[in-house]
């Protein structure tokens, strides 16, 4: 027995670096497994930047009908929830998740690849209402609507449309007068949305300030930065644009004007004289502006521009993004004055250079 233990000993010491070298190998092997399985373990059970905060704001996403899981997550990443479409790919892949609903989804900042996953899986939005903010559209008008569709009060929707405690910068730095109808007139961007019946007002105007939010780009902000202007006055004239023009074609000519008439140093060209505001002051929302005769010009009210010279408390409608960028993209021209058309039957306008013009256009159709 002493004998075989001597021999084993023996045996250990002439093999012993080979024994250290297998060892070490069996450990590291072991160690990259381990490793290897904790990793892919925390891959698939917890998203490594996605932190839960208690004060994150919830981001609503608008999947459209028939989008791809590439399409989710593309979307995922725009509104920012996501900071890559890799995981979400591959982990949607691996949990067998790929046909989703369409609908509006509302999901908290921080939520974890799965999180978002079980939320998208569980489409909780068999009730969903396709919804189109016609752009030009008032708050009071897109409030009706939303009653009409079930979605939720038009008083709601009103009330919500004034407040300003939305986690959104650009909201916040409204400066709103006592006189402003809507706070957020102007800032509800239009386009077709798909929104949960009985939805919470505030949860519908975040649907339509996150869309307004992606179609503010950095190369939008930029330009409104270099106008002088603020985003509020921009979106003011675009809404009197979106509501002065019938065809888009004129929305550059008569952006053009309009910032030739601010620009101008007689007094009174620094009266718009837009009978959209008119319509607006008076919530005559139904009536073209032909509607509006010598007689509502005296009408008080802020809005009205034939009373009051410059800008109007706020907006007067949600205008499109095309109307936005004429303000910022305007022609050059030097127009100053504006009428209808007369020689045309679609919608278009006739521009005047000088008062003379105008008057003299204006007395050949009458």
């Amino acid at each position: 027995m002493i004998e075989l233990f001597n021999r084993f000993i023996a045996w250990i010491a002439r093999n012993l670096k080979k024994i250290i070298t297998a060892a070490g190998i069996v450990i590291l092997i072991a160690l990259i497994f381990t490793t290897a399985y904790s990793a892919g373990y925390h891959f698939m059970k917890a998203d490594p930047y996605a932190a839960k905060n208690p004060e994150a704001r919830t981001i609503s996403i608008d999947v459209p009908k028939n989008a791809t899981g590439r399409d989710i997550a593309e979307l995922l990443v725009k509104r920012g929830l996501l900071k890559d479409t890799y995981e979400f790919m591959v982990k949607a892949r691996m949990s067998g998740a790929s046909d989703f609903k369409y609908g509006v989804y509302y999901i908290d900042e921080g939520s974890s690849v799965e999180d978002i996953l079980a939320i998208l899986k569980e489409g909780a939005q068999s009730d969903v209402v396709p919804f189109h903010l016609i752009a030009g559209s008032t708050v009071d008008e897109i409030a009706e609507q939303l009653e009409e569709n079930d979605i939720c009060s038009a008083s709601d929707f009103k009330k919500a449309c004034n407040m300003t405690a939305y986690d959104i910068q650009l909201v916040r730095e409204i400066d709103a007068s006592d006189d402003r109808r809507y706070i957020l007139e102007g800032y509800l961007m239009p386009g077709t949305y798909h929104i949960i019946k009985d939805s919470s007002a505030t949860s519908v105007v975040k649907v339509f300030l996150d869309d307004f939010l992606t179609a503010y780009t950095g190369s939008l902000q930029q330009k409104i930065s270099e106008s002088g202007y603020t985003l509020d006055e921009i979106l003011i004239m675009a809404s009197v644009v979106q509501e002065e023009c019938a065809l888009k074609t004129d929305y550059g000519t008569f952006a053009s004007m309009l910032l030739n008439r601010m620009h101008n140093y007689r007094e009174e060209l620094s009266f718009w004289n837009m009978p959209s505001t008119v319509l607006y002051a008076q919530h005559r929302s139904e009536d073209n502006i032909t509607s509006v005769t010598e007689g509502d010009w005296s009408y008080v009210s802020r809005y009205n521009t034939y009373l009051n010279p410059g800008f109007p408390p706020g907006p007067i409608s949600n205008p499109s993004i095309d109307a936005i960028k004429a303000v910022l993209y305007p022609e050059d021209t030097d127009y100053l004055y504006y009428e209808i058309d007369y020689n045309n039957q679609n919608g278009a306008r006739h521009f005047s250079r000088t008062e003379q013009e105008h008057e003299e256009y204006l007395s050949s159709q009458s």
